[in-house]
This record gives C-alpha cells, sequence and structure tokens, in this order.
C-alpha cells in the first residue's frame, strides 16, 4: 500500500460507533492498528462449529400466525405479489410465508401478467 499513511485509530465506545466510523473511512489506512480477532460462525445445524451466530431476520420470526396476517396473505397472493416481499411485509421469512401458504391452501404461484410488476396507471 505505497502512498498509505497509517492514521491512529480512535477509541470506541461502543460498536455502533465504530461501524459508523467505518461507512465513512477507508479501512485500510488503519489496518495496521487493527486488533486480530477470531470469529467463528455457525451455518444452520452444522456442528462444526462451536460458536452459532443468531440473524434476526424477521420482525415476527416465532411468532404465531394471526387471522389478520393469514387474511394478508391470501390478498398478497391473490395480488401475484412476490413471496419474498410478502414476507417482508408481513415480517416473516420466504421459507415461512411458503409453508403457511401451503397449510392454507393459497397458491402463491403467478397468474398470467404480474399486477405487482405492471406500472400504476
Amino acid at each position: 500500500m505505497k502512498g498509505n499513511k497509517i492514521k491512529n485509530l480512535p477509541t470506541f465506545s461502543a460498536v455502533d460507533e465504530l461501524v459508523a466510523f467505518f461507512e465513512t473511512h477507508d479501512m485500510g489506512e488503519y489496518w495496521e492498528k487493527l486488533s486480530e480477532a477470531e470469529v467463528q460462525v455457525g451455518i444452520g445445524n452444522s456442528k462444526r462449529s462451536s460458536t452459532k451466530t443468531k440473524i434476526e431476520s424477521s420482525a415476527n420470526t416465532g411468532k404465531r400466525w394471526t387471522p389478520t396476517h393469514v387474511r394478508q396473505l391470501r390478498q398478497l397472493a391473490r395480488q401475484n405479489t412476490p413471496t419474498r416481499v410478502i414476507g417482508l411485509k408481513l415480517g416473516r421469512t420466504e421459507s415461512a410465508v411458503r409453508t403457511k401458504a401451503s397449510e392454507k391452501g393459497v397458491s402463491l404461484k403467478p397468474r398470467n401478467q404480474s399486477s405487482f410488476y405492471r406500472p400504476k396507471k
């Protein structure tokens, strides 16, 4: 890294401050000052890793489906809304949406032309 001047790394009281700092600064300028860290990530149900990382994927993960959510699912499916978008709107994973749709007999397959992608006039 010829020409790169090593700068002193500021101190941070929270991880959020560190993240915010590096969103506006080049990490390469501070690389030599960063301490070494070891990170292990568990993927799925793998037993190979000693540490598991929990990823918050949705607002309603683990919560029961309410009748209102099921009605919204039916309505969005009728409008040919993509499964991923339905999940985002309902605060659920795409997999959870597919599972519930299957349980309730709701088809997620688009019918003819998709009204979701059609520009509004």
